[in-house]
């Protein structure tokens, strides 16, 4: 999440972005755009995917009550609260960094702003409730069926839902899961912002990760060829920008398509929208494998970011976006503002979580209770292989490990 503040440091220096979407400086930066598209490729999907994990983890070990009454604390509350924080803030910003005027006012013009992740996943958990009875119904059903003869069809069915989920969430190589990512996202372009089915289908994905072991092992083994993919997917996605097809707010923000496109459009359109939904898929699940085989054990550094991740993307917007704005007229290259753009913004987050943040209410509020790191030793009753901090599986048998 902390990466939400060099991709809106990015914005501003990104060619050709109109200034009725974002408000942008007068000199711009290619190598900027490629930074920020580069980000912005695997960012949110590698989140929802994330969410869709500790997801399954918290219903595992507690409850799917606990998870989302846990979601309506830690997710809808902080959302209500900064609703009107954003409200009394970007607005006035955002009229200063498009016409250079300076006057304080409030506005919810633009909402949920960055915080429409929040929403997704609120979107989620309602999603869970509405079809939770349906759920428990299918199963029962599934009993009667068995009770009065007729364990063909239900076999069947089971079957079936195995092999789908088998092709879609199972695969190593997820070429199932690449073309429902594909087919989903379609007519949002590939942007999640307007879509939580496309949201939604990662989340689903990392839920169903938690309880596949075997899958979580081998993304651990193989982390570098997943990612080594992906650059070479993500090398062709330039070479497509590079090329003049579609321009960064036409891949986010979906405006028409302008008149110096090629006149095969059509199929190059579809060629870099296919290089964005592959290298989303291979970076996320690549970068999860990473984090679990080079960064599995307890830091504290590495602790405070994550910690104070929640907080800073909350408050990061209104500073980047007045920093940047505030910048428009300095003589000096995009490169240097925009390095002291994200500079300054992760500064004050940090100091402003350390100080008035982690140890007070607000603290509790966003993350609940914090718990010491643990350098107990964990052993795996399977296969008898210690761990110090160790991770959900056994990366000796891929057995599931009991906390």
């Amino acid at each position: 999440m902390v990466l939400g503040i060099v991709l809106h440091a990015a914005l501003p220096y990104i060619p050709g972005m109109p200034s009725s979407i974002w408000p942008s400086d007068n000199s711009s930066s290619y190598p900027i755009k490629i930074i920020f598209e580069f980000i912005h490729m695997w960012r949110m999907p590698l989140f929802f995917m994330l969410a869709g994990f500790f997801a399954n983890l918290i219903i595992t070990r507690k409850s799917w009550v606990f998870w989302c009454s846990n979601r309506f604390l830690r997710v809808g509350l902080p959302t209500a609260v900064f609703f009107p924080v954003m409200g009394l803030t970007l607005p006035w910003i955002w009229k200063y960094g498009s016409t250079g005027e300076f006057y304080f006012f409030y506005s919810n013009a633009g909402q949920p702003f960055h915080l429409w992740f929040l929403w997704h996943l609120l979107i989620f958990v309602l999603f869970s409730i509405v079809f939770r009875i349906p759920c428990k119904s299918f199963v029962a059903l599934l009993q009667l069926l068995n009770g009065i003869g007729l364990e063909i069809l239900t076999s069947f069915l089971h079957k079936l839902k195995n092999v789908i989920a088998a092709i879609i969430f199972r695969s190593k190589l997820p070429i199932g899961f690449i073309f429902a990512c594909g087919v989903t996202n379609l007519w949002a372009g590939g942007e999640l912002i307007i879509n939580p089915l496309g949201s939604g289908l990662y989340f689903l994905f990392g839920f169903s990760l938690y309880k596949n072991p075997s899958l979580f092992s081998f993304v651990k083994k193989e982390w570098k060829y997943y990612i080594l993919i992906a650059i070479l997917v993500f090398s062709l996605y330039i070479a497509l920008d590079m090329k003049g097809v579609k321009n960064i707010t036409e891949v986010i923000y979906q405006t028409e398509i302008g008149e110096k496109q090629t006149r095969n459009v059509g199929l190059f359109v579809l060629a870099r929208y296919s290089m964005e939904i592959i290298g989303a898929v291979l970076f996320s699940i690549g970068f999860i494998g990473l984090a679990e085989d080079k960064f599995g054990s307890y830091n504290p550094f590495s602790r405070f970011i994550s910690d104070g991740s929640y907080w800073m993307y909350l408050i990061h917007l209104p500073i980047v976006a007045f920093t940047t704005f505030f910048m428009f007229d300095w003589p000096i290259f995009p490169e240097i503002k925009f390095v002291i753009a994200t500079s300054l913004t992760t500064g004050v987050c940090l100091v402003t979580y350390r100080y008035f943040v982690r140890s007070t209410f607000i603290g509790v509020f966003l993350n609940g209770k914090r718990h010491g790191g643990s350098n107990l030793g964990k052993m795996c009753l399977s296969c008898g292989m210690s761990f110090l901090n160790p991770e959900r599986f056994c990366t000796g048998c891929g057995k599931e490990l009991s906390y």
